[in-house]
């Protein structure tokens, strides 16, 4: 079942200069069809995993912070990590275009790193979201979201330079999770910071704990590897950075609610 959110916007009475659209958590990316074509104004944030965008000839990084704004009749694509997720507003209006500009938002430079801090916020608006608050809810994050651009709205230098730490820290784990001795403490030796730090940084930016974070990875790669006929149990857990494969069995039953050996004879049947 998928975990994706979508909240449809109701129609102002009297719409104004600006309308929301919708506010919608996407966990099922990699389901939609490329490239991208938008009719409105659509604000992206980031949440998890990582991605590179191609809006024309230019290329753009995305990481977890990061906003990401698709104009009108837009083409976009974008080639992501599998547990790529983010959360977008869909908005349009007749004195859009002018705001932006007013906040040096244009086409050629749509993405702005370093909103870790808005991943929350988002997050509970859209949790909260009910058909009575939904314009007013859904409009306040957006007008707030854009008010930190411009020269005079930038994050203290402070934030940015977490947001870039934690950025380089969630790539470290994307790359290693299939270790087996990879470890908070050791990503913490790793970029010479406390390990009670990095916790309270991954948390604050990815909403769940580094070990929570790094089991989902994990089983999503077993269950990779079962798709691709894999259909060794010690194997598949060595594979995922577990040493002991009866541990593995636990956790990915924990998760997947049946054994790796009931996964696999549900794929490739009783072979």
């Amino acid at each position: 079942m998928s975990d994706s959110i979508c909240k449809f916007i109701p129609v102002k009475d009297n719409p104004g200069s600006l309308k929301t659209i919708n506010f919608v958590f996407e966990t099922d990316f990699h389901l939609l069809q490329q490239p991208f074509f938008r009719v409105t104004y659509v604000l992206h944030l980031i949440t998890r995993g990582s991605a590179s965008l191609r809006v024309g000839s230019t290329d753009f990084t995305l990481t977890p912070g990061t906003l990401f704004l698709a104009f009108p009749t837009s083409f976009y694509e974008i080639n992501a990590s599998p547990d790529f997720e983010y959360i977008y507003i869909s908005f349009m209006g007749s004195s859009v275009a002018a705001q932006l500009r007013e906040l040096g938002i244009d086409a050629a430079a749509p993405v702005f790193p370093g909103y870790s801090h808005l991943i929350p916020f988002w997050m509970d608006a859209l949790r909260r979201i009910t058909p009575s608050n939904a314009i007013i809810l859904t409009e306040s994050v957006l007008l707030y979201s854009l008010s930190f651009f411009g020269g005079e709205t930038e994050l203290p230098e402070a934030d940015r330079s977490e947001d870039t730490l934690f950025a380089a820290v969630l790539n470290y784990v994307d790359a290693h999770y299939r270790d087996a001795d990879i470890s908070l403490g050791a990503i913490a030796s790793q970029f010479s910071y406390t390990e009670k730090y990095l916790s309270l940084l991954f948390k604050k930016n990815m909403l769940i704990g580094f070990n929570a974070y790094l089991t989902k990875l994990r089983i999503q790669y077993a269950c990779e590897l079962i798709e691709r006929n894999v259909t060794s149990v010690s194997q598949i857990a060595a594979l995922c950075g577990y040493r002991d494969s009866l541990y593995f069995s636990k956790v990915f039953k924990r998760k997947m609610g049946v054994t790796p050996t009931e996964h696999i004879r549900s794929i490739h049947g009783g072979r």
